[in-house]
């Protein structure tokens, strides 16, 4: 028993260790910092996975032979990714070296072209409509028969019920939708955008932030159903709703940093749009679109993925507010803003390094 302990405990540390001085021709004194740090960072993670799906004490006596491979396997996994991640970062240390300099440029030219990102989504919003005899109402009609088509899918074929089933629904869609359109259009928006970049100077991560812009005007629209929707199902409001504009706030700079980091690599990667297209097809029903996943998800599964997949967790925040009257955590809505924030620099400094090879990519 002793030997499977230091094997569950000590093999993916050492795995790691290995796989990172394989690389590198490190002291025996910084080998062993190195390798302590592994230990400690691994296991620690292996042990936050057990405690939330339910082992509150790792009592050695008590460890099955199928939990001690289980435990050994799921730290491996963390072995291979946290040397992945040391990886990225030291790859893309140049880009950080810069940082406060890409800031101070990110914060001067977003009000310098603020006012042009503004005019192109009310052209954009424009165009859209300039043909139609509905008009600006399309963006009403279109979301709420999805909603009518996903409400009869899951609701009478599926018999998923939910309390104000209709407006449970329509919020999923109305939050994905925004996530789905914004990211696909930062993975191709340079490349679509040749004739403008081509020609004139402007920060490509402005494009997607007029885009954004359109897709928000959109959603707000959207949500005015909503707002009627609640009106005719006399749901109680509570002070909660106040924590719509919190939630919206994260959603934006979920969208927006992710959409900057696709944008980069969708100049290089032509596959990037197939890629991300699956993945979204994939994301559409782990998010909680038009099922509750804490409910309908076995436990602990459901909950986690709620917690740990930002879209899930906003979508379910803006149910919880609007229609049922509860508080969400302050903390999550903070941590998963700072999140954003810290990918958006790392985006944003990635296109800094790089705009000037764009046009020659494309």
């Amino acid at each position: 028993m002793i030997l499977l302990n230091l094997v569950m405990l000590l093999g993916p540390p050492l795995l790691g260790w290995w796989l990172y001085i394989n690389k590198l021709h490190l002291t025996v004194k910084r080998s062993i910092l190195q390798f302590l740090g592994y230990f400690f960072v691994i296991n620690l993670s292996s042990y936050v996975v057990s405690y939330i799906r339910g082992v509150k004490r790792l009592v050695f006596d008590d460890m099955t032979v199928s939990y001690r491979v289980k435990f050994f396997c799921m730290g491996c996994v963390f072995a291979i990714v946290l040397q992945s991640l040391i990886f990225i970062f030291k790859r893309n240390m140049y880009i950080f070296k810069h940082l406060k300099v890409d800031i101070l440029a990110f914060k001067r030219d977003m009000k310098k072209y603020f006012r042009y990102s503004v005019r192109l989504a009310k052209a954009d919003l424009r165009t859209e409509v300039a043909n139609s005899y509905l008009d600006w109402l399309w963006w009403l009609i279109e979301p709420f028969c999805t909603m009518l088509i996903y409400v009869f899918i899951y609701g009478f074929v599926f018999q998923v019920k939910e309390e104000y089933f209709t407006a449970f629904i329509y919020i999923g869609l109305t939050i994905w939708s925004f996530f789905q359109r914004n990211v696909m259009t930062g993975v191709n928006i340079v490349r679509s955008s040749k004739p403008i970049i081509s020609k004139i100077y402007i920060p490509k991560y402005i494009l997607l932030f007029s885009k954004m812009l359109v897709n928000g005007f959109k959603m707000l629209i959207s949500f005015g159903i909503v707002i009627i929707m609640m009106g005719v199902y006399r749901v109680h409001i509570t002070i909660n709703v106040l924590m719509v504009i919190p939630i919206m706030i994260d959603l934006f700079l979920i969208t927006f940093a992710l959409g900057v980091v696709l944008m980069h690599y969708g100049v290089f990667v032509r596959d990037l749009s197939y890629i991300t297209e699956i993945v979204l097809r994939m994301m559409v029903y782990m998010t909680g679109t038009f099922y509750a996943v804490a409910k309908r998800i076995p436990a602990p599964y459901g909950e986690i993925l709620e917690k740990f997949n930002p879209i899930a967790y906003l979508i379910a925040a803006m149910r919880d507010v609007l229609l049922y009257g509860k508080s969400i955590s302050y903390q999550a809505l903070f941590g998963w803003a700072i999140f954003a924030l810290i990918i958006l620099l790392f985006g944003i400094a990635t296109v800094y390094r790089n705009e000037n090879s764009y046009v020659k990519v494309i």
